[in-house]
This record gives C-alpha cells, structure tokens and sequence, in this order.
C-alpha cells in the first residue's frame, strides 16, 4: 500500500486553514448563515479530527501489523467529509456576506 502521506496531510491542513480563516470571520455574526457557518467548521474539525487518528494509525500499522484494515476507509470518508463541510462552510461564509 503507497499512500500519499504527506498530500494528504498538507491537503488536510489548508482545509483545516480555511475552517479557521470562515471561523473567526463569521464569529460575531448573528444570521442564520453566520451560525451555519459556524457549525460546519466544527464539523470539519471533527473531521479533521477523525482523519488524523486514522493517519496515526496507518503510519504506525506498517509497524505493527502490515495487514489492510479498516483505517484507510475511514481515512478516505473523513477526507471527503472535511472537503464537503469546508466546502459549505465558505458557501455560508459567502452567503453570508450577500
């Protein structure tokens, strides 16, 4: 298994970054679209969250067991839900702007 560490990881961190960046804008916004864009940058750090631990766990599988397992799903839906949820919050952040 070749797994593209250190794309990932960048990927994950600018995503991570712009969560941050729609976060502290819309922090003192009292909308409907401010708090939703609240909302899904915790979502996203959740996400985040869930991706690393699976990371964690198939850098250090090579280790241990070098067997596939259920961390490179889990790895990979996180992925996409951190995409899709950074993806909504700057649509509320933008929306939120109109």
């Amino acid at each position: 298994m070749n797994l593209p560490v250190i794309p990932l990881l960048i990927g994950g961190l600018v995503l991570l970054a712009i969560n941050l960046f729609v976060y502290i804008d819309r922090m003192n916004g009292k909308t409907r679209a401010c708090r939703s864009a609240r909302d899904f940058c915790a979502v996203a750090f959740g996400f985040f969250l869930v991706a690393t631990f699976a990371l964690l766990d198939l850098a250090t599988q090579v280790w241990i067991d070098p067997q596939t397992n259920i961390a490179l799903a889990i790895l990979k839906a996180a992925s996409v839900g951190l995409a899709l949820t950074t993806a909504s919050a700057l649509s509320f952040c933008i929306a939120s702007r109109l």
